[in-house]
């Protein structure tokens, strides 16, 4: 004991601890609260799915699809540009689909979920996987946040990604013909359409693959779940595409709810409660810049808002069960 205090007193620094000032400092700045937590999570989401600040790797699929995407309105606009120059109107009328209606109906959906099965895994997956999503869970940032925040994220990538092939393919239009500004002059109307229809697409796109990728922790997982969600109910309403008295079924396929919802924007309320044309004769000549659709735009509405909102709702329902 004697031995010890003569240590002490003879400023030993093995006798006792030793205290070092590293330089943690209170923060005393502002505290911007959920706003800022829910921009942060916004902002992370937006990069991850883009794959921003990572790899080679993570942006090597998101923005193929992208460039395919581009590419296909590329070459729609040279076609029609080039039947506008050689014939003027008529030129561009004998180019059949290279509209903005046709677009979205044959190529932007389907490649469009094919971009949601590859990006929105990203978004939800590794968070709970990987056991980071508790931290997000802390207040001031809540389940509520979290989910609204990614779901922004990816439905501003979707909406982006949808439009972008858009407005190549009206410039293409505009620039290829002999008189631009008379193009534009009457064809003006195609441009608040194509947004609305695209923001319509995006949105339920985005609805399913979140649903989707909340429910899986594996990105695989969601991946494969989100093309069945696709996939399974098209293949199986088709036959019944066809059949007047058994039409409505269809409504239970998310790809044929999109493309009906398409050309109700596209052409209009009063087309739109007239009979397909093309339900009698499958195999006639079909008119793809004009098509109709088979349903009431109350129905089709109806249905639109169903598969929209039920995703939405079981997805939040879901990330609210959640505890730290």
């Amino acid at each position: 004991m004697a031995e010890t205090r003569t240590a002490q007193a003879a400023g030993d620094p093995k006798a006792g601890g030793v205290v070092f000032d590293i330089g943690y400092q209170r923060y005393a700045g502002p505290r911007e609260g959920r706003r800022r937590a829910r921009l942060a999570v916004y902002k992370d989401g937006f990069r991850k799915v883009l794959g921003l600040g990572r790899g080679p790797k993570a942006k090597l699929l998101p923005w193929a699809c992208i460039l395919v995407l581009v590419g296909i309105s590329i070459v729609m606009a040279a076609m029609v540009g080039f039947g506008q120059r050689t014939l003027g109107d008529v030129g561009a009328e004998m180019v059949p689909g290279t509209s903005h209606y046709f677009y979205y109906s044959i190529f932007g959906l389907n490649i469009l979920f094919i971009f949601a099965a590859l990006v929105a895994p990203r978004l939800l997956c590794p968070d709970r996987r990987n056991g980071t999503l508790h931290l997000y869970l802390v207040r001031p940032l809540t389940a509520t946040d979290y989910v609204l925040a990614r779901w922004a994220a990816c439905l501003t990538v979707m909406v982006l990604v949808v439009w972008l092939p858009q407005f190549v393919l009206l410039a293409g239009r505009v620039l290829g013909h002999p008189e631009p500004l008379t193009y534009l002059d009457d064809n003006w109307t195609d441009i608040p359409k194509f947004l609305l229809s695209g923001a319509a697409i995006a949105a339920m796109v985005t609805a399913v693959s979140m649903l989707a990728s909340g429910l899986a922790t594996r990105r695989g997982y969601a991946s494969v779940l989100l093309i069945a969600l696709f996939v399974i109910p098209n293949a199986v309403t088709a036959p019944f595409a066809f059949n007047p008295q058994l039409q409505w079924v269809s409504m239970f396929s998310l790809g044929d709810v999109l493309g009906e919802t398409n050309k109700l924007i596209f052409n209009g309320v009063e087309q739109a409660a007239e009979a397909d044309s093309q339900v009698e004769d499958p195999f006639g000549d079909l008119d793809l810049d004009t098509a109709q659709t088979r349903f009431s735009p109350a129905f089709l509405l109806a249905a639109y808002f169903g598969w929209l909102l039920a995703p939405v709702v079981v997805l939040w329902m879901y990330y609210r069960r959640l505890r730290l």
